[in-house]
């Protein structure tokens, strides 16, 4: 196999597409070991942070796994993952269908989180909310904070259904002023579901979380609404 370095402004992006590729192309076979991170982000010409990103995103898709102290590979059954068969049924679904999925599984994550993830890496959750931004970001902040809050509650199912839910929102919305509203309110309960887990108070953070999904769901009903009315947003 063979990577060239790449130099785009979405590196990690250029790191998957040359991964999928070499996959597709046979030349990454399912079950493959590939190089360790040093020599990978050398092959590639990019940083080994721009390195993890790639293949945590890999990782969420299904395309690559990891076993500690032995490496990354290719997963098994690649192929069907690239193929969109586990796809399907998910982007059929409904955005309120997914949201209900939403609400009954990220209580259980908030509360996953509090059992497994350390001090340090909940404050650097909280430091990403605080900001506000991520910088040259490629989703939302939205996005980003439940994204990692499934990693951290160390299921890589959690994980891949947001990775996925979040791609098909970004297909089915649209832009308005009334998101940025929005947007203000998402941030202050995203505040109030990490003070809870910095306190390590499952049952609050279980709670808040269980708001703000409901507080998601009435949003995308009133725009459904406006939509029915010939009105645009999100």
């Amino acid at each position: 196999m063979k990577f060239s370095s790449v130099t785009n402004e979405k590196l990690s992006d250029k790191v998957i597409s040359q991964i999928m590729n070499n996959i597709k192309s046979g030349k990454l076979q399912p079950g493959t070991r590939l190089p360790n991170e040093p020599e990978l982000a050398t092959n590639f010409g990019v940083s080994r942070g721009i390195l993890r990103e790639a293949l945590t995103i890999l990782q969420a898709r299904g395309i690559i796994y990891r076993k500690p102290k032995e490496g990354t590979f290719i997963a098994p059954d690649v192929l069907e993952v690239i193929s969109g068969s586990r796809e399907v049924s998910v982007r059929e679904a409904t955005y309120l269908n997914l949201i209900e999925v939403r609400e009954c599984f990220e209580p259980r994550v908030v509360e996953k989180v509090i059992e497994l993830a350390s001090d340090d890496e909940i404050e650097e959750l909280v430091e990403l909310v605080e900001n506000g931004t991520v910088k040259n970001a490629a989703h939302s902040l939205d996005y980003y904070f439940h994204y990692r809050l499934a990693e951290l509650s160390g299921n890589v199912v959690f994980v891949n259904f947001i990775d996925t839910y979040y791609d098909i929102i970004d297909e089915l919305k649209t832009k308005s002023s009334k998101q940025k509203n929005r947007i203000s309110q998402i941030n202050e309960e995203h505040k109030k579901i990490l003070e809870a887990i910095q306190k390590r108070d499952s049952e609050k953070a279980r709670q808040l979380m269980y708001y703000h999904l409901q507080k998601v769901k009435e949003h995308a009903l009133a725009n459904e609404n406006s939509r029915a009315k010939g009105e645009t947003s999100l």
